[in-house]
């Protein structure tokens, strides 16, 4: 009988040992899959920054909070009809969902209305890259007559002028200019707010590390993404 409960004892004993260094085996290679995958895609894909401020276009909230503010005012078109946010809906990830997108007076445009988010982070601006960064893009839309239609610069400088809101927000923005509603600040509050249009991902957080950041399922479709060669045509600009 003692024979018999030491037996039990020890097969005990032997299962509990041989099922913890199995699953410790099994965690092990599983994180050593998971490194390698973070390598390869790391090799192929770059990840997104927290903030697309660099070392001349220091962060302002001054001028964050103008731009935002700026970037949903129909004002900013002739008829008042239209704002940045008319063709690149924040709501709607930046997009309008339609082909070309209707302008103040009615008129479309011939091209399709990108996306915001992440737009600074883009060497050039437009899809024929006019513009060298979301600050100079900006002031474009406003002046053109098919999109918001605004005759001129002084037209709009001289229509916010009279803004007494605008007024304290432009001197907040810009306290070392003696005349801080200018058409360059428009733009550059503009874009200043369009910096903080950044949307980093769950991927982006695998590929810094986070090894718990995609499903098994989405780091196996990433494996074959890699295996396959699908960067070779599915890639960003």
């Amino acid at each position: 009988m003692k024979n018999r409960i030491l037996f039990l004892i020890t097969a005990v004993v032997f299962c509990t040992y041989s099922c913890s260094n199995s699953n410790e085996t099994a965690i092990s290679e599983s994180a050593k899959a998971d490194s390698i995958l973070m390598a390869n895609a790391k090799s192929i894909f770059g990840t997104l920054p927290e903030s697309a401020f660099i070392d001349t276009v220091q962060m302002s909230e001054a001028k964050v909070k103008l731009g935002k503010i700026l970037y949903f005012d129909k004002r900013l078109s002739k008829d008042e009809t239209q704002s940045c946010n008319t063709c690149h809906n924040l709501a709607t990830y930046g997009v309008d969902n339609l082909a070309t997108s209707k302008g103040d007076n009615g008129g479309f445009g011939t091209r399709n209305s990108p996306t915001t988010f992440n737009a600074a982070l883009h060497a050039f601006q437009f899809w024929d890259g006019r513009m060298k960064d979301v600050e100079e893009q900006a002031g474009g839309p406003i002046l053109n007559p098919v999109e918001m239609a605004i005759p001129n610069e002084k037209f709009l400088v001289d229509r916010i002028s009279k803004i007494p809101m605008y007024q304290e927000l432009f001197k907040a923005a810009y306290p070392n200019d003696a005349k801080p509603i200018v058409y360059k600040n428009i733009q550059n509050a503009i874009g200043h707010f369009e910096r903080t249009l950044i949307t980093p991902t769950r991927f982006d957080n695998f590929l810094n590390g986070d090894m718990a950041a995609l499903t098994a399922e989405e780091k196996k479709g990433l494996e074959t993404f890699n295996k396959a060669g699908c960067i070779a045509c599915h890639n960003g600009p």
